[in-house]
């Protein structure tokens, strides 16, 4: 697995999402943005610092011999040491509120096998050689054939909820609201669903809730021959949707493939500067951290020994300890 590119653009003091990659991996990061203002985590804003931590873990962590879904449950009990330890004593347990959450991303290649593990928001987008199978409705590209175009692989969780969500916002703005009173009305669905993450009663994601391990979505897909992946997260997902900049996730994987990446991310930060009040592109947040990692797929030998990597962000990481 050859890394082509593995960058994260932001507007913010501090990157909240995280890209990192190792010989036989890579990974996208985002955090979750805070609704309301919170305390900082060793020093960092709570999503920099859970994008942060869990970006280092991955790229030194011994994961031969382990599934991707073991991986992630190891670094969940790994955020829940270092959250204790950065003073958010009750992390892990049920008195735990406002532990700081991601959405990630993880693929791994192992020979003639590529193994995905996603929770949250962040699609990863296959195309090359291999056997069709069940994602290719996930694709917007679906109507290519097997094994000639683009796979786009996404935790079914979060299918669609932004854009429901969306919808009610653009009614609102539709029938004459201003910006500031229908994204102000959206504001405690969104509370409410951040409340209920982690729960049976919503959706799981990388926080300190050991089982959203079990519930993310972590799957392996037989290759026939080389190809290429693209992650990312939905900040940088944007340029597909809502701006349609792109015309879909195949599009931009062929874009950053071609070297584009950068000039995508400044046409993206053009767009959302135009149109700040997000009337004509409903969106939460102007604009958001824009994060990509493109691989390279390769025939590799057995997988041995252990492999370290790289990790990337603009906020100095908490050191793995």
């Amino acid at each position: 697995m050859r890394v082509m590119v593995a960058k994260s653009w932001s507007r913010k003091a501090c990157n909240e999402d995280a890209v990192g990659s190792r010989a036989d991996g890579a990974w996208v990061i985002d955090g979750a943005s805070a609704l309301e203002p919170g305390p900082l985590v060793e020093g960092l804003p709570g999503a920099a610092w859970v994008s942060s931590v869990a970006s280092s873990f991955l790229t030194d962590v011994d994961w031969d011999g382990l599934t991707l879904t073991d991986v992630l449950a190891d670094l969940i009990g790994h955020l829940i040491e270092r959250g204790r330890r950065a003073g958010l004593t009750e992390a892990g347990t049920s008195r735990s509120s406002g532990f700081p959450t991601a959405a990630i991303s993880v693929v791994r290649q192992r020979a003639d096998v590529l193994e995905l593990c996603l929770l949250g928001d962040a699609p990863v987008v296959f195309t090359g050689a291999g056997p069709d199978g069940p994602d290719r409705p996930d694709s917007p590209d679906s109507r290519l054939g097997a094994g000639t175009g683009p796979r786009v692989f996404t935790d079914p969780q979060y299918d669609c909820v932004e854009q429901e969500l969306l919808s009610t916002v653009r009614a609102d703005l539709d029938r004459g609201d201003s910006p500031a009173t229908a994204y102000g009305r959206i504001h405690a669905t969104l509370l409410d669903h951040r409340a209920r993450r982690n729960t049976e009663a919503g959706s799981w994601i990388l926080g300190d809730v050991p089982e959203a391990a079990r519930h993310a979505r972590s799957l392996s897909v037989p290759l026939t021959g080389a190809g290429d992946v693209l992650i990312c997260s939905d900040g940088f997902g944007r340029l597909v949707e809502p701006f349609g900049l792109v015309d879909g996730y195949g599009a931009l994987l062929a874009a950053v493939r071609a070297g584009a990446a950068e000039h995508l991310v400044a046409r993206l930060r053009e767009a959302e500067l135009a149109d700040p009040g997000r009337v004509r592109h409903p969106r939460f947040g102007v604009s958001d951290d824009a994060s990509v990692v493109h691989t390279v797929l390769e025939p590799v030998g057995p997988a041995g020994g252990q492999a370290k990597g790289t990790t990337a962000g603009t906020c100095a990481a908490a050191p793995l300890q």
